[in-house]
């Protein structure tokens, strides 16, 4: 029916290719997307709260997306995280 079809068209949409991101924000969107906190992936990286919010928020510009769910389900499509 027309939910089948709607999450079909969400499914199908195009994605905007990972090589647009820099190694930086790649990494940065794994994380997130792996549910780590900012905080969480600051201490990880070894860089400031700021720093870690810049680099999502740079990806998520050049991606297009507006939320943490739209990350998530690129980083699956991309190969990025297992579902």
């Amino acid at each position: 029916g027309a939910q089948q079809t709607l999450i079909r068209d969400l499914l199908d949409r195009g994605e905007p290719a990972k090589s647009d991101l820099t190694p930086r924000e790649e990494e940065i969107v794994k994380l997130v997307a792996e549910a780590n906190t900012t905080r969480e992936i600051d201490e990880m990286l070894h860089l400031s709260e700021k720093t870690v919010e810049n680099h999502r928020a740079n990806a998520m510009r050049k991606l297009g997306m507006r939320d943490r769910v739209e990350l998530v389900r690129y980083a699956i499509r991309q190969g990025l995280i297992d579902p």
